[in-house]
């Protein structure tokens, strides 16, 4: 077996790692370094981390099957990682024995003027202001309506982003293996010209697509982690679900 392991601490984790992994090839690489040829002819990634270090992993990866281990399950949530510090070895172990349960998480798809970006969102899509007390202007389009809006932004998330931000801000937790996605707009502003808003939250389809025309300077931003993509007025940006879902031990 091939394996990518992708590390933002755990130095004694990684010690033991390389034991059991003893007649595999591997890779080690900082979570800094990540880019997409480290994936090319692996078998497994293997990320030692948080969520972030998870998530930043997944932008990256196609169709490799991906496993976490949380080095300080005391300090970081965890929420993608199946293992930590007390448990890894073991269930790697199993992986290696090809004796586990792969489930496939849906991702998001982005494109900017018709132009698809490179990384999927396995969280959500944060489309805003850069500076978050300004007011983003924008209309949005979900099949046949469409409506000008201010707001502070819109998040649009998977299923199992759904567990995170989106579900702080007001959105309905789903069950990580739906097939569906879902939208929030945030601290929408009601004034003379703009009330009575329609479109303010909602589950979609996979078949569905959000599509958003930029009418402010605004920044889109996945998972939190990934570059900012500068939008400039009447850019185009439609979010749809992602051929590609992530392979999840």
């Amino acid at each position: 077996m091939n394996i990518l392991i992708i590390r933002h601490n755990g130095k004694d984790i990684l010690a033991k790692l390389k034991i059991i992994l003893k007649g595999h090839e591997y890779l080690v690489i900082n979570r800094e370094e990540i880019n997409f040829e480290h994936y090319t002819n692996k078998d497994l990634v293997i990320v030692i981390g948080g969520d972030g270090t998870f998530l930043r992993a997944s932008h990256f990866n196609k169709d490799v099957p991906m496993f976490g281990i949380n080095p300080v399950p005391d300090k970081k949530e965890g929420f993608f990682m199946h293992s930590n510090v007390n448990d890894f070895e073991e269930k790697v172990k199993k992986i290696l024995k090809k004796n586990s349960t792969v489930k496939r998480l849906l991702r998001l798809c982005v494109h900017i003027n018709g132009k698809i970006l490179s990384e999927l969102a396995l969280n959500e899509v944060f489309i805003g202001d850069a500076k978050p007390y300004n007011m983003f202007n924008y209309n949005l389009k979900i099949d046949d309506k469409k409506e000008f809006q201010r707001s502070s932004g819109i998040l649009i998330g998977s299923p199992a982003g759904s567990h995170a931000w989106i579900r702080s801000a007001g959105g309905k937790v789903l069950d990580i293996k739906e097939n569906k996605f879902q939208y929030v707009v945030r601290d929408l502003f009601e004034g003379k010209l703009t009330n009575n808003y329609k479109l303010r939250k909602g589950i979609l389809s996979k078949d569905q697509t959000i599509e958003i025309t930029v009418k402010t300077p605004a920044i889109l931003v996945m998972d939190s982690v990934s570059p900012e993509y500068k939008l400039e007025r009447e850019d185009k940006v439609t979010v749809s679900v992602a051929e590609n879902s992530l392979n999840y031990v």
